[in-house]
This record gives structure tokens, C-alpha cells and sequence, in this order.
């Protein structure tokens, strides 16, 4: 298993943040569940190519406290390729310096796809696959909870 920890700082204090992640998932993941597409872009300037890798995953979300400050988060991909199955936590803490403001975290750990190979393709490019679904996620919940585009979509 490998660890990843991708924060995102809202413009929004902790409790209504709070209240915007409840919301958030009662709007996309009614049944505690959602299917999303995960996107991974690559850029390989020295090529002068952007590629963005893709898949869709079934992410499940539950509570881990009653007040709504952390939520359990895992998902799997839909079909078979380069994007791994991931556990962890979203949780929500206030800053220190900035009392208006609050950093929602995504904090787990992911398992390598194509078992013992997984390992040598995590240590190319996987991880960077894990790393950028994970903040791609984050990035979503964040936009809503700032409220400043429209609610993303989900597949």
C-alpha cells in the first residue's frame, strides 16, 4: 500500500465547510455512493504532449463521526487499467491564520493495479495516477463547497 495526503485550503470557515461536504455528498452520493470519472493529466513537455489519462470509479463515503468532520472515502475502479483502489479519510480542519477560511484533506492509501508489476509502473507513473485522482477529487468537492462554478458532474 501506498500513502497519499492532498489538502485544499476553502474560502469558507470550518462549520459552514462542514455543512458543505454534508450537502455535497447528499446531492452526488444519496446511497453513499457515487460513480465518477477520474482524470490523471500527464505533461510530457519535452514532447510537447499533454495527455490525460481517465476511468471511472465507484466511490463510497460514510461518516466516521455524528458532527460530520470526517468521512470515510474508497473507491474502485469500474474496469480494468492504470487507476488504483483507494481507502482513506476526508477530513476537515480550520486554519490557524485565517479564520474565514478551512483545508479539507484526502488522506489514504492506495494499492498498485497489475499486482507485482503494479509496483515498477507505480514507481513510473502510478503514483502520479494516485496522486492526481485523489486531488481531482478533492478539487470537485472543493468548487462546491466555495460555491464558485457550477456543481461538477459525475459519469
Amino acid at each position: 500500500m501506498n500513502h497519499i495526503n492532498v489538502s485544499v485550503t476553502v474560502e469558507r470557515p470550518a462549520s459552514e465547510t462542514f455543512a458543505r461536504l454534508e450537502s455535497f455528498l447528499r446531492e452526488y452520493a444519496p446511497e453513499a455512493e457515487m460513480t465518477l470519472t477520474l482524470r490523471a493529466p500527464f505533461d510530457l513537455t519535452a514532447l510537447h504532449v499533454g495527455v490525460t489519462l481517465q476511468r471511472d470509479v465507484v466511490a463510497r463515503f460514510a461518516p466516521l463521526s455524528a458532527d460530520g468532520h470526517a468521512y470515510s472515502v474508497a473507491w474502485q475502479p469500474v474496469s480494468a487499467g492504470p487507476f488504483p483502489a483507494f481507502g482513506g479519510t476526508i477530513f476537515i480542519t480550520s486554519t490557524e491564520d485565517q479564520p474565514n477560511a478551512s483545508i479539507v484533506t484526502l488522506d489514504g492509501h492506495y494499492h498498485p493495479p497489475l499486482g507485482v508489476a503494479g509496483d515498477v509502473f507505480d514507481a513510473i507513473v502510478g503514483r502520479h495516477i494516485a496522486q492526481a485522482s485523489a486531488a481531482e477529487l478533492l478539487e470537485r468537492i472543493a468548487l462546491y463547497i466555495d460555491n464558485t462554478v457550477v456543481p461538477p458532474v459525475f459519469a
